[in-house]
């Protein structure tokens, strides 16, 4: 791991709110090593927005906010904002399309210098320069 400073997206949040095997021993060994865990407010919005459409929501959205209360979440900065237009505008003229979401958590990382862990390395390997973690 070339940072130890790691921003968690929304799939392996998800996959710890189910209490998967591989994310926990993932995010486990992430805290063994004394990393700093954090993730996005755009991913605390995915996983409110999840709990809220879900068929227990005021259950998993308990559980959304235990899990949330261990990480520290980083705020849509101007300077990330307009990293994610220049993203995204760049991305654009390519031809090539990616999810407004992931172009804003990507930015973020990219201004605070954070890794990605996340599942979803096909959106993400889209934004040069941003160190991907996957599980």
């Amino acid at each position: 791991m070339e940072t130890a400073r790691i921003i968690i997206d929304t799939d392996i949040l998800i996959d710890l709110l189910r209490n998967k095997a591989e994310a926990v021993a993932f995010v486990t060994a992430l805290e063994e090593k004394k990393l700093v865990l954090t993730t996005t407010v755009i991913n605390a919005f995915e996983l409110h927005y999840g709990a809220h459409k879900s068929r227990q929501p005021e259950k998993n959205l308990q559980a959304t906010n235990k899990l949330l209360s261990r990480l520290a979440i980083l705020p849509l900065t101007s300077r990330s904002a307009q990293k994610a237009g220049h993203i995204y505008a760049r991305i654009e003229t390519k031809n090539q399309s990616m999810g407004l979401r992931d172009t804003l958590i990507g930015a973020i990382a990219l201004t605070r210098e954070f890794s990605v862990a996340t599942n979803n390395k096909d959106h993400f390997k889209k934004i040069d320069d941003l160190k991907i973690i996957s599980t």
